[in-house]
């Protein structure tokens, strides 16, 4: 494995945790070979430094606490190259310590507070959208619409 292409990845690595698709894709935009690339990510996942599991958990983690809906985290990881399958075993673990239906509405009534006084019916559609593009499927969302005072 060249130096170079080891010292890039783990420059990578150092940002923040990435997904193996994500790394391959850096290391192929870096310009080095696919050999090369695939040499090296082979390396990173035998030293343990390179893991899907462990980058999809985390991942899932990391944007719960912010917070956002699994239909938005689902994208984002498989934007990042990670299987359906992974995906689907880290959503089920983490679906039991997760209530979308609480967090949407903490997240609408806390959106609500801070919206200026306007009307009713375009506050409630400015806090259905916040909720929309946080990831939050449609019906937790308008259930949490409708739970608004």
């Amino acid at each position: 494995m060249s130096k170079s292409v080891k010292a890039a990845a783990l420059r990578f690595l150092k940002i923040r945790p990435r997904s193996i698709g994500e790394l391959k894709e850096k290391l192929g935009k870096k310009g080095f070979s696919s050999t090369e690339i695939e040499t090296t990510v082979h390396d990173l996942i035998a030293s343990g430094l390179l893991d899907d599991r462990a980058f999809t958990k985390s991942w899932i983690n990391y944007r719960l606490a912010r917070p956002f809906g699994f239909r938005r985290i689902i994208q984002e990881l498989k934007d990042k190259g990670i299987d359906q399958e992974l995906i689907e075993q880290a959503e089920a673990e983490s679906k039991d310590r997760y209530s979308p239906q609480k967090v949407a509405l903490d997240l609408a009534q806390r959106r609500w507070q801070r919206l200026p006084d306007i009307g009713p019916e375009k506050k409630k559609k400015m806090v259905l959208d916040f909720l929309l593009r946080r990831g939050f499927d449609a019906s937790i969302a308008l259930n949490a619409i409708k739970r608004l005072k």
